[in-house]
């Protein structure tokens, strides 16, 4: 933890706050899904890492994400064909072209998963990611739900 200072620009006469705020190096808050806001859910695995795919969960897609795509483009999914989805990263605030498509028993998220998420985001096998789609916005929410903890460092 960083302490770092604020001034409270509205009332000039109240003293700085000091306040942690986290670096880098330390672990991500813990985050917990209170309203169930990532019904599309996955603990990563050495193929969502390894591979430029990830393997989402066949029931979570069709109950979450399939029903609020248009016609269109569940007709293509449903044809085989892969279909363009813009993927935002809500933690960095970045947003990427994907494209879903359906692989047999489940559904893929690929063209580009590896350079825009795994390797950008450092993702390892364990951690759990999560996914929702906004429907004002037209677009597939990710965010990394939880990490195992950094075991610490001697000094």
């Amino acid at each position: 933890m960083r302490p770092t200072r604020f001034n409270n620009f509205l009332n000039p006469e109240d003293p700085p706050q000091i306040v942690n705020l986290r670096v880098d190096n330390d672990a991500p808050p813990r985050f917990r899904d209170l309203m169930n806001q990532w019904p599309v859910k996955k603990l990563l695995t050495a193929r969502d890492i390894n591979y430029s795919q990830i393997v989402m969960p066949r029931d979570q897609v069709e109950d979450f994400i399939l029903p609020k795509l248009l016609p269109a483009e569940q007709s293509s999914i449903n044809r085989g064909e892969q279909v363009p989805v813009t993927v935002r990263d809500l933690d960095t605030m970045t947003e990427y072209q994907l494209r879903l498509w359906e692989n047999g028993s489940s559904y893929v998220l690929t063209s580009g998963w590896s350079a825009s998420f795994v390797r950008r985001r450092l993702l390892q096998v364990g951690e759990e990611v999560g996914f929702n789609w906004d429907e004002r916005l037209r677009m597939l929410h990710f965010t990394v739900l939880s990490r195992p903890p950094v075991p610490p460092q001697e000094e």
